[in-house]
Order: structure tokens, then sequence, then C-alpha cells
């Protein structure tokens, strides 16, 4: 599975993992452990809820109780930093635009959707979201 992670200027580092966890249930690795809080416990995902290989979500255990109980979604930029229910819709699939979300009204969030809808890697349109 791919995923990538940036410091927010703009540059994102590409990763590539084979799959070790099952976080939706279904018999099938769709996720990659991770410790991203140093705490020496991979209690942590990048997880592909999609299926095409691509991690669409970041799972994390913010608690340290060994589950990952809440879930992000990058908001373009590799941070992944706004929260999303693990059972929303998918923010970017195959034969859908892109979409990335932001917050412009600075209250914490997500207002506005962009929409990449040619696949060049920018956004050419927007959306109040819903």
């Amino acid at each position: 599975m791919e995923y990538g992670f940036g410091t927010g200027d703009g540059d994102v580092s590409t990763w590539r993992s084979s799959v070790d966890l099952d976080l939706d249930g279904d018999g099938v690795l769709d996720a990659v452990s991770l410790d991203f809080d140093g705490d020496g416990r991979a209690d942590d995902a990048m997880w592909d809820s999609d299926g095409d290989g691509v991690a669409d979500r970041s799972a994390l255990d913010l608690d340290d109780d060994g589950v990952a109980e809440t879930c992000f979604v990058d908001g373009g930029s590799g941070l992944w930093e706004l929260p999303v229910d693990a059972d929303d819709p998918v923010p970017a699939s195959e034969g859908r635009p892109h979409e990335s979300f932001l917050d412009v009204d600075g209250d914490g969030v997500p207002d506005t959707v962009l929409l990449d809808t040619d696949g060049d890697g920018y956004a050419d349109e927007h959306r109040p979201m819903s």
C-alpha cells in the first residue's frame, strides 16, 4: 500500500508498505500498522478503506488503549489533519474528482471542498460542504 506524509510546505514523501491489518473487519488486509506517537506500540495505521492501493485514512489510537478509534484524511499536504468518521465515504476514488477539504473560516471544521476534476494535481473547482 502507498501512503504519503508531508510537513505542510508542499513536499510529500511517499512510502510503500505491505498491509498487515484488517480495519474494516471483512477478512481482507487493508491497512499498515505504524507507531505515530513513539510509544513503542504499532497501534496506529494508514488505511486503504476503498481498496485502491493508496491510503485514504489515518487511524489513530489517541488514548493509548490499543485500539485506533479516530480517523483523519489528508487535506492535500500530507499532514492527515482533517478528522473524519471511519464510516464516511472516501473523499477521493477511481472515477471521481480528487477532493481536498479546507477550513476556510478557521473554526476547526472543514467547510469547503476543492476539486481536482482533471487529475492534474491542482484544484480547478471549489464548493461549500453541505
